[in-house]
């Protein structure tokens, strides 16, 4: 009884004998080479905290207006090998200043996203101020002159025989009206 017990459980449920055959080593040789080529790519160079976060204040220069870290164009011919070289210089220990000075100076001023608070930027760090309080100026002045009673016209002042002689030219228009 046990051996038909042992035997029936190295069938499967067509009555076939269970092997372990090529198709499962091939299986296992395509897993473990898959692993292998993934771990084959090396790191990521956004796995580094610090080139993260220098990467979000620099611009991708592909079009995209993203940042540097937050651009997902597919192969980005810009931003893969601006990681990678952000990478080499946060590992070569540059400091944060020094980066964006190597930066600004490969790819010009615009490459940061935030400019420098100097010189003409100062306006468009400014304006946004200054057109508020202008806003709120000018609505101000508009509700105080909303505000303001409407000049009354009291129109020309008239002797009381004028007005007497109106007022009887008016009834006489009117009853020939009736």
């Amino acid at each position: 009884m046990r051996r038909l017990r042992d035997k029936s459980l190295s069938k499967n449920s067509g009555g076939q004998p269970l092997s372990y055959g090529r198709g499962s080593l091939k299986a296992c040789l395509l897993v473990l080479l898959t692993a292998l080529l993934l771990l084959a790519q090396g790191a990521n160079p956004l796995e580094n905290a610090r080139v993260r976060r220098l990467g979000d204040l620099l611009l991708c220069k592909c079009g995209c207006g993203s940042s540097l870290t937050s651009c997902n164009m597919l192969h980005c011919h810009f931003s893969e090998p601006a990681r990678m070289e952000l990478a080499k210089m946060v590992d070569a220990g540059m400091t944060d200043q020094a980066i964006f000075d190597a930066f600004v100076e490969k790819y010009g001023p615009d490459i940061l996203l935030r400019p420098p608070a100097k010189g003409f930027n100062l306006v468009g760090y400014a304006m946004p101020f200054a057109a508020i309080l202008a806003g709120l100026a000018f609505v101000w002045w508009l509700m105080k002159r909303l505000r303001r009673p409407l000049a009354t016209s009291s129109g020309p002042d008239l002797d009381a025989a004028a007005l007497a002689r109106y007022r009887e030219r008016i009834d006489k228009d009117l009853e020939k009206l009736d």
